[in-house]
């Protein structure tokens, strides 16, 4: 799963950079470093130069990495939406809140 979540935010905005994948998934660059750099040797996704500073990496994902995404995408939303109808409302209203703080916490560990 984190894997598929890191894939997503490359295809979202991989191209704008690490920072903006670490903001995107609420990662630490340095996670996001570590984890890209296992993608990257599964083939699933490059670092490339950045257009407008060579010095710079980009991240895109290989034809193998969409086709990964592409596959694991609607059983993963078909699991998250299970496992959100399983919540009462009041655990609903409750659960983006958490699940942000926790990961803000998390992110202060790395």
């Amino acid at each position: 799963m984190p894997q598929l979540v890191l894939l997503d935010a490359v295809q979202a905005c991989g191209l704008e950079g690490i920072g903006a994948i670490s903001a995107y998934t609420l990662l630490s660059q340095p996670t996001v470093t570590q984890q890209a750099a296992s993608l990257e040797a599964a083939g699933l996704l490059r670092r490339i130069p950045a257009e407008d500073d060579r010095r710079r990496r980009v991240l895109t994902l290989t034809d193998r990495g969409e086709q990964l995404l592409a596959a694991k995408r609607d059983l993963v939303a078909d699991r998250l939406s299970l496992a959100w109808k399983s919540l009462t409302p009041q655990e609903q209203s409750i659960a983006v809140p958490l699940l942000r703080h926790i990961t803000d916490l998390v992110s202060h560990l790395t």
